[in-house]
């Protein structure tokens, strides 16, 4: 089963820095690539297999979909996140993964340069025309005169109006929302939103839609309203998401919009790891790395690029759908039933529905995506999922430290501790304890849940509680490393604390 069966897989795995990386052996290609790069940049593992599993999902999505055994055909799209601190060598690490993306781009796009050249005189010309033509209707109109002729040399210059070539756009670096998801409109409908410095995402308004990021990830169709130019519908769009941000930049966006995204299921949908650092243990060697395996990584990734390039000219939109074998699919089925009954009470799931009820899909996804980009024949074999589970697994365990139960706690006290630092910054330093329970966030107008918030900030000393002499009601001290509370209150005339909200 899902989870029993790969806790016994732990002596398969390699252990680096202080996590254990599932085996990836029985895929030359791109193991030979993740080890070839883990040897040269020396950067934590989980970052150089995000990229690695980023620049494959860039490249496949477009042109295949996976069958589950119940019958659900689902995109191969993934989206990733990694955590790391500054200096973790993280735009190095997507640098070599993404490199032969980024060029064979760039190749495309130097040449559809030329086509749009061309077009934009076409197009000049062809406004020209068309402007003559409504100066003329306007003319007859000002006059009361019919201008039926005109109307009909209009209508046949809309259907001569000249199509603007699309450009062959796979990647956006740090996009908004509105210009990929427009991007996506306009040229190819698969793309990746990249960013080593995900901050710039995480905070800026690629994520402000969230039901839009979910939909596309499920394969749905979505509907982009515009205020200032004309809405469109994304069909059968194909989107890999791969961030990757540093720790304090992951804290601050989960304490302010933490609750929201994870509600919404956009976490769930995620493979997250926050792998150890490496710095301290990267030395240099004498001679020069060598790049044998990652050229040949580069020259797969070309391969799919091309196919994908093929349709995209073709205006084909049809995907190659892989299925799974009845051995792989027989396993499938157990799974999905044994991660289902983790979910309950006291499970390893229990509070973490939303990651269990996409994991059997990021499996899936895994498993198409490994099995194409090694060239395998015929159907996923037991094998492959099992590698696929094995691969999936690490990055639950990864989840559930990041958002276990410990987890939780962390992120209401950060959430609760932000909010009070809106008083803090205003130069209050007392509120009442009644007043979050009257006007603080919502989750904490319940009297148990801030009780035991509250606690844990008394004890990592963020706050004291203390009372008013005369006065029964409990206040909170939000600067109790400032000190002079009891001079305060043995004189409260003059000061702010009669100031603070709530009192």
């Amino acid at each position: 089963m899902y989870f029993n069966f790969l806790r016994q897989q732990n002596s398969k795995k390699s252990n680096l820095g202080d996590n254990l990386y599932p085996s990836l052996s029985q895929f030359p290609l791109l193991d030979a690539a993740i080890n070839e790069a883990q040897a040269n940049i020396q950067a934590p593992r989980g970052l150089i297999q995000n990229a690695a599993l980023t620049a494959i999902s860039v490249v496949l999505q477009g042109i295949v979909d996976v069958r589950k055994p119940n019958g659900q055909v689902a995109p191969t799209s993934l989206m990733l996140l990694a955590i790391a601190d500054s200096g973790e060598r993280k735009s190095t690490v997507e640098n070599v993964f993404l490199k032969p993306i980024r060029a064979f781009q760039a190749k495309q796009c130097e040449e559809v340069r030329e086509s749009q050249l061309v077009w934009k005189i076409k197009y000049d010309t062809w406004m020209v025309r068309r402007n003559g033509v409504l100066k003329a209707i306007a003319k007859k109109a000002s006059k009361g005169l019919p201008a039926d002729e005109e109307e009909k040399v209009l209508l046949a210059l809309e259907k001569e109006a000249p199509v603007k070539p699309k450009e062959f756009k796979v990647l956006y670096e740090d996009s908004t929302s509105e210009a990929l998801f427009y991007g996506m409109y306009e040229n190819l409908s698969t793309a990746g939103l990249i960013s080593s410095e995900g901050g710039g995402v995480l905070e800026g308004r690629a994520f402000n839609d969230l039901s839009k990021q979910n939909a596309i990830w499920s394969g749905d169709s979505i509907t982009i309203d515009r205020k200032t130019a004309e809405s469109f519908e994304l069909v059968g769009a194909r989107l890999t998401v791969s961030l990757m941000v540093q720790e304090s930049v992951f804290s601050k966006y989960m304490a302010h919009k933490g609750g929201e995204s994870r509600g919404s299921g956009l976490w769930a949908r995620f493979l997250i790891c926050r792998p150890a650092s490496t710095q301290g243990t990267r030395y240099i060697g004498s001679q020069a790395p060598a790049w044998h395996h990652q050229t040949q990584f580069a020259s797969r990734l070309e391969h799919f690029l091309e196919a994908g390039l093929v349709c995209f000219r073709e205006n084909k939109k049809e995907k190659q759908v892989i299925r799974f074998d009845s051995e792989a699919a027989r396993l499938w089925v157990e799974v999905a039933n044994d991660i289902e009954s983790r979910i309950c009470a006291g499970g390893i799931l229990d509070g973490l529905g939303d990651h269990g009820s996409k994991l059997v899909e990021v499996i899936s996804r895994l498993a198409a995506l490994l099995h194409c980009f090694e060239g395998f024949k015929g159907n996923i074999s037991m094998s492959t999922l099992q590698a696929a589970i094995d691969l999936a697994k690490w990055y639950s365990d990864e989840f559930i430290k990041l958002f276990g139960q410990n987890s939780k706690e962390k992120d209401e006290e950060q959430e609760l501790n932000c909010w009070l630092d809106s008083f803090r910054t205003t130069g209050q330093r007392f509120i009442k304890k009644n007043y979050i329970l009257q006007y603080g966030p919502g989750k904490f107008r319940k009297k148990s849940i801030l009780e035991h918030v509250l606690l844990r900030l008394v004890n990592h000393g963020a706050i004291q509680f203390f009372n008013h002499p005369g006065n029964k009601a409990v206040y909170i001290d939000l600067c109790p490393w400032q000190g002079g509370v009891q001079m305060m209150l043995g004189s409260s005339q003059g000061t702010n604390f009669f100031s603070a909200p709530g009192i």
